[in-house]
């Protein structure tokens, strides 16, 4: 056995050598890190020195703390109204775009709506602030019908809603684009037949299209449930003291907790938690989509 894999080993060195600066690499930056997390989450809160065991104490206070079930709630909410609009707006992006016949303005829309994913969070948020300002141009519009300034990023009716649609309008050029992408995939004769057929376009789409893109369907979806609890860089451009009731997400928490207060311990504790949560999430939603069945 062992003789067999080592001449398998040697036929194939080529390939494990290109191979290896990968292994390597989240070796060093994904799995030493994630085992050291796991470590301190049962440790003492110690920046310097040695940290004692303390068992489950740090996941003791973890879920013993109302921050951190205000979190729970607060990514719940963002996340999943973020999955459910994410895979809808994309889809209906991609749907529209295909329908339009004049090659250059359709390339155009598609870049335009691809642009703002290559933008980091930092910008995006800053865009935002601008856009939503005292003195932006929500504010300038509705202006113009006699409405009052709305202070929208220090007003908590509006801290969800903002970051929820901040993102759909960042991702949903990306997603779209996948669509985009499957809906070219599939086979012309499909639609010549139904045409031929006396088949309308939104018999095409229905009978055609969306199942077609089904797969594609699949894979965004389990890709946006692992986001689900993982929100940070657009909450953290976004929060202030007067929308942190609102908006703070786990990793938030995690974040001021072990950066910003030094309790390690605590924080590795709910990193792992959330990591969890994540795990439970992602399987969850693979079984309730059939992910892993044939079609």
């Amino acid at each position: 056995m062992s003789g067999s894999l080592l001449k398998r080993i040697k036929a194939f060195k080529t390939f494990y050598l290109m191979f290896l600066p990968v292994a390597l690499y989240f070796i060093v930056f994904t799995y030493y890190p994630f085992f050291l997390g796991l470590v301190m989450s049962f440790q003492e809160n110690r920046l310097i020195g040695a940290r004692p065991f303390v068992g489950l104490e740090n996941y003791r206070f973890i879920v013993k703390d109302s921050n951190f079930i205000a979190a729970i709630g607060n990514s719940l909410i963002i996340g999943l109204w973020d999955m459910v609009l994410y895979f809808l707006c994309s889809l209906a992006l991609a749907l529209v775009l295909n329908e339009v016949r004049h090659r250059t303005l359709k390339q155009s829309i598609q870049t335009i709506a691809y642009i703002p994913y290559l933008f980091s969070w930092s910008v995006i948020g800053g865009v935002w602030a601008l856009i939503f300002d005292l003195q932006g141009l929500v504010n300038k519009v509705i202006g113009l019908f006699g409405v009052e300034p709305i202070f929208f990023l220090a007003t908590p009716d509006y801290a969800r809603p903002l970051i929820i649609a901040m993102g759909v309008w960042r991702s949903m050029g990306y997603f779209a684009l996948l669509f985009t992408v499957s809906i070219m995939s599939i086979d012309q004769q499909l639609f010549e037949a139904a045409r031929i057929d006396g088949a309308s376009r939104m018999e095409q789409i229905r009978r055609i299209i969306l199942p077609g893109l089904i797969p594609t369907m699949k894979t965004i979806i389990v890709l946006l449930s692992i986001g689900v609890l993982t929100h940070f860089d657009e909450i953290y451009v976004m929060v202030n003291p007067a929308n942190r009731r609102l908006i703070s997400t786990l990793l938030l928490y995690v974040y001021e907790t072990g950066i910003l207060n030094f309790k390690t311990g605590t924080a590795s504790a709910g990193a792992m938690l959330v990591m969890i949560g994540t795990l439970v999430v992602t399987i969850s939603m693979r079984r309730v989509i059939g992910y892993d069945k044939d079609e």
